[in-house]
C-alpha cells in the first residue's frame, strides 16, 4: 500500500478541530517551560554536590600523612603474624603425627588386649572342655602308692549298704556339673565368636581361628555325647535311669546359645520317638478286632500321651522349651509330633478317608481331642500353644482330613432322608375319618404327626449333634440347616396355601389333585398346623441353644447371630401355621353351622301350640358349641390366651351371623303368619274386642324368648371355653336385638 503525502487523510482533516484540541503555540510554550524547570533542577543538584565535595575535602586534609605513618608498623605486624602461623602449622603437624602414633599404639594395645582376652577365653574353653589337658592318672597312682593299700573286711557289708544310692547321687551330681560346664563353655564360645569377628584384621587373632574351630567341634561333640548319654543311657548299668530335667536344661540352653537347637530335636526324634513309633504305631493295633474299623486309635493316642508324659513331661516344662522360637528348643513340635505325624500319615492313611462317615467323624474328633490334650498338658505358656498350633506338622495333619468329602456325604444323607419323607403318608390317616367323631390322636407340644416333619427335626438335630457336627464345617452346617428348612417350607407352602384358599372360599377341596401325598384330608391341614407350631417351639427353644454353643467360639454375639440366621425361616413357618389355623376356623365354623337349621324347630314348638313361655334353652345348643369344644380339646395346647380369643372370636362371628339371619327369617315369617291370623280373627269377630283382650304372650314373642335363651346359653358356653364374649360384636348385636324384641 502506498502512503500519501501526509499521515492523515487530507479530506478528513479539519483545521478548526485540530487547533481547538492542541494548538502548536501552546505545546511549544509548555515544552519551553518544562525545559527551564529541568535546567534549574540540574543546576541545584550540581551546586549541592559541589558544596559537599568542598566540605569533604576540608575534612580529609592531612589524612594521607597519617596513613603513611601507620603503614610501616602494620607491615611489621603482618610479617610477625605470618611467622607465628608458620610455627603453629609446624607444631600442628607435629601434634597430628604424635596423635596418629598414639592412636596406632592405642589400637595395637586394644588389639593386644583383645588377643590376650581371646587367648584367655580359648584357654578357659580348652580347660572346660579338657582339650590337650594332661592325664592325671600318674599322680593319682602315686598318691595311692603313698597312702598304701587299704584293708577291707570281706565279711562287713555295712560300708556298702547305700552304695547304689550314693553312686546314683554322685553320678547325677557329676553329670549336672559337667553339663553346667558345657553351658558355660557355650556362653564363652558365643562371646568369643563375636570377638573373633571384630578382630579378624589382627594377625595374631587370625592364627587362633584353628583353635576356635577345634573348640567348636569339641564342644558340639561333648554336648552330643552328654545329651545321648542322658536321653539314652546304657540300660545294662543304668536300668532305673530317668532323664534329668536339670541336666537337659543345661544342654538345651547350650544348644540354643550356639543356634543349634535342631541337633537335640533331631536326636530325640531319631533315638527315642522313632523307635517308639516303630514299636507301637502298627496297623494291627489300629484295626483292633476288625480290619478298617480304626477302633484301636484311642489306645494308640493313649500310648503316645503316656510315652510323652513318662519321657518328656519334665523336659517340656522347662522354660527353654516354652519360649519364643528364636530362643528355645521346640521338642514338642519338631522332635516328638513331627515324626509321629509322618508315621500316622503314611501308615494310618485310612483314618483320613471319609468313605465311612461314622468312622471318619470318630477318628477326627478323637484326633482333635488328642491334639488338644497335648496342648493342654505340655504347652504351659500361650507362646508355646501358639507355636504348637501353627507348627507345620500340626497344620499338615489337620489338612489331611477330607472334611469336605465328609460333609458332602452327610449332607446327601440328611437331604435324601427329608426328600423321601415327603413321599410317605401319615400312618394313622385311615383312622381319622371324621374330624371330631373319635379322636384318635391328641396334639401335644412335643409330638410331630407327619413323617417329613419328624425327618426335618431329626436332620436339624443331627446337623448340630456331637455325632455329626465338626467345628471346621460350621459355615457348611449353617447353610445345610437353612437349605433343609427352606426345602421343607417350600414343599409345603404352595399345596397347603392353595388348599386353604379353596377351603376358605367355601369349596370342597379335591385332595386327590393336591401335589403332596401327605396332604390327603382336611384333618391333615390341622395336623400340619400342629407340626408347624411344634417345630417352631423345638427350633426356637432347643435347637437354637445348641447352635449358639457351637458358634460361641467364632463370633462375639452368638445369640444375635443365631437369631438372625433362623429369623426368616421361622417367620415363614409361622405364616404357614397361621394359614392352617385359618382353615381350622372355616372347618369348625362349618360344623357349627350344620346345627343352626335346628333353630327352625322353635317355630314348630310355639306356633299355634299354646305352650307357656320358654324358661330353658333348646337341646340343640350344645351341638353348636361341641365342634369348638372338641377342637380345643384336641388342638388347644397350641393356643395361648390371645390366639384362643382370636380363633374362637372368628368362629363365633361367622356362626352368629348365620344364627341372626336364621332367627330374623324365623321371627319375620312367624310375625307375618300371626298378623294374618289376627286379621282373620278380627274379621270373624268384627266389633268384638273381648275375644282378643286376654290373648297373653304371642307365639312370636315366645319364639324370640326361646332364641334369646339359646343365644345366652351359647354365650355362657363360650365363656366357659375362655372367650371374652364382650369382644364378639355379632354375638352382642344378636343379644341386643333379641332382648329389645322381648321388652
Amino acid at each position: 500500500m502506498v502512503m500519501g503525502k501526509y499521515c492523515i487523510e487530507e479530506e478528513a482533516f479539519s483545521i478548526d478541530v485540530f487547533e481547538y484540541v492542541a494548538p502548536l503555540e501552546t505545546i511549544y510554550q509548555d515544552l519551553r517551560h518544562f525545559q527551564t524547570a529541568l535546567e534549574n533542577q540540574l543546576v541545584a543538584i550540581i551546586n549541592e554536590d559541589y558544596a559537599e565535595f568542598l566540605q569533604l575535602s576540608s575534612k580529609l586534609k592531612g589524612v594521607d600523612k597519617a596513613v603513611a605513618s601507620v603503614h610501616a608498623p602494620i607491615l611489621a605486624v603482618l610479617k610477625r603474624v605470618g611467622e607465628v602461623q608458620e610455627a603453629m602449622s609446624a607444631l600442628q603437624n607435629k601434634i597430628q603425627t604424635q596423635l596418629q602414633i598414639a592412636n596406632e599404639l592405642q589400637q595395637q594395645e586394644k588389639d593386644l588386649q583383645s588377643s590376650i582376652k581371646i587367648s584367655e577365653k580359648l584357654l578357659l574353653l580348652e580347660d572346660l572342655l579338657e582339650i590337650g589337658s594332661p592325664i592325671e592318672g600318674d599322680d593319682e597312682e602315686s598318691s595311692l602308692d603313698k597312702d598304701g593299700p587299704t584293708d577291707f573286711d570281706e565279711d562287713s557289708d555295712d560300708d556298702f549298704e547305700n552304695f547304689e544310692q550314693v553312686k546314683k547321687r554322685l553320678h547325677a551330681t557329676s553329670a549336672a556339673e559337667g553339663c553346667a560346664r558345657l553351658e558355660r563353655a557355650a556362653q564363652i564360645f558365643v562371646q568369643l565368636d563375636l570377638e573373633f569377628l571384630d578382630g579378624m584384621h589382627v594377625a595374631t587373632i587370625q592364627k587362633e581361628e584353628k583353635r576356635l574351630a577345634i573348640v567348636e567341634e569339641t564342644l558340639l561333640r561333648r554336648l552330643e555325647t552328654e545329651f545321648v548319654a542322658e536321653i539314652l543311657p546304657d540300660t545294662y548299668y543304668n536300668r532305673d535311669h530317668a532323664i534329668s530335667e536339670l541336666t537337659l536344661s543345661y544342654l538345651l540352653r547350650a544348644y540354643v546359645l550356639l543356634d543349634k537347637s535342631h541337633i537335640p530335636e533331631e536326636m530325640i526324634g531319631r533315638l527315642l520317638v522313632q523307635p517308639f513309633a516303630e514299636e507301637h504305631l502298627m496297623r494291627g493295633k489300629l484295626d483292633g478286632r476288625a480290619r478298617g474299623s480304626c477302633e484301636g486309635l484311642p489306645q494308640i493316642y493313649e500310648s503316645i500321651l503316656y510315652f510323652i508324659t513318662s519321657k518328656f513331661a519334665g523336659t517340656l516344662a522347662l522354660s527353654v522349651c516354652q519360649g519364643e522360637s528364636n530362643c528355645s528348643v521346640n521338642i514338642l513340635g519338631n522332635a516328638i509330633w513331627k515324626p509321629l505325624q509322618e508315621i500316622l500319615s503314611t501308615k494310618y492313611g485310612i483314618i483320613f478317608q471319609a468313605a465311612d462317615p461314622e468312622r471318619f467323624h470318630q477318628s477326627y474328633t478323637i484326633s482333635m481331642r488328642f491334639l488338644a490334650d497335648i496342648e493342654e498338658r505340655f504347652c504351659k505358656s500361650e507362646i508355646m500353644k501358639s507355636r504348637f498350633r501353627s507348627h507345620e506338622s500340626v497344620v499338615e495333619f489337620k489338612e489331611k482330613w477330607n472334611i469336605d468329602v465328609y460333609f458332602q456325604l452327610r449332607a446327601s444323607q440328611l437331604a435324601s432322608s427329608v426328600e423321601k419323607s415327603f413321599g410317605l403318608k401319615r400312618e394313622d390317616s385311615a383312622s381319622l375319618d371324621s374330624l371330631y367323631g373319635s379322636v384318635s390322636i391328641v396334639a401335644d407340644t412335643s409330638t410331630l404327626g407327619f413323617e417329613n416333619s419328624k425327618c426335618l427335626w431329626k436332620a436339624l438335630q443331627e446337623c448340630w449333634s456331637e455325632r455329626i457336627f465338626l467345628a471346621p464345617l460350621l459355615p457348611n452346617f449353617c447353610k445345610l440347616s437353612m437349605q433343609l428348612f427352606a426345602y421343607y417350607i417350600g414343599t409345603w407352602k404352595e399345596p397347603l396355601l392353595n388348599a386353604v384358599r379353596v377351603l376358605n372360599s367355601g369349596t370342597k377341596v379335591d385332595f386327590s389333585s393336591v401335589p403332596l401325598c401327605c396332604l390327603s384330608t382336611e384333618e391333615d391341614l390341622l395336623l400340619a398346623g400342629s407340626d408347624f407350631r411344634v417345630l417352631y417351639k423345638k427350633i426356637s427353644q432347643d435347637l437354637l441353644a445348641i447352635v449358639r454353643n457351637h458358634v460361641g467360639d467364632f463370633t462375639d454375639d452368638s445369640q444375635a447371630f443365631v437369631n438372625e440366621l433362623f429369623q426368616e425361616p421361622l417367620a415363614s413357618l409361622a405364616e404357614l401355621e397361621t394359614s392352617c389355623w385359618s382353615a381350622a376356623v372355616t372347618m369348625v365354623a362349618a360344623d357349627c353351622k350344620k346345627v343352626l337349621p335346628a333353630t327352625r324347630t322353635v317355630k314348630g314348638q310355639y306356633q299355634m301350640t299354646n305352650k307357656p313361655p320358654p324358661t330353658t334353652p333348646s337341646t340343640y345348643v350344645p351341638s353348636i358349641i361341641r365342634p369348638m369344644q372338641e377342637f380345643l380339646e384336641k388342638w388347644g395346647v397350641h393356643f395361648d390366651a390371645s390366639k384362643r380369643q382370636n380363633l374362637l372370636q372368628a368362629i363365633v362371628e361367622d356362626v352368629c351371623t348365620i344364627y341372626l339371619t336364621l332367627s330374623s327369617e324365623l321371627l319375620r315369617s312367624a310375625a307375618e303368619l300371626e298378623e294374618s291370623l289376627k286379621s282373620r280373627k278380627l274379621q270373624r269377630h268384627s266389633g268384638s274386642h273381648s275375644a282378643l283382650a286376654n290373648d297373653g304372650v304371642s307365639d312370636t314373642e315366645k319364639m324370640r324368648m326361646q332364641l334369646l335363651l339359646d343365644l345366652e346359653e351359647i354365650q355362657r358356653e363360650l365363656t366357659v371355653l375362655g372367650l371374652d364374649v364382650n369382644r364378639c360384636n355379632k354375638l352382642q348385636e344378636g343379644l341386643a336385638k333379641l332382648s329389645e324384641s322381648t321388652r
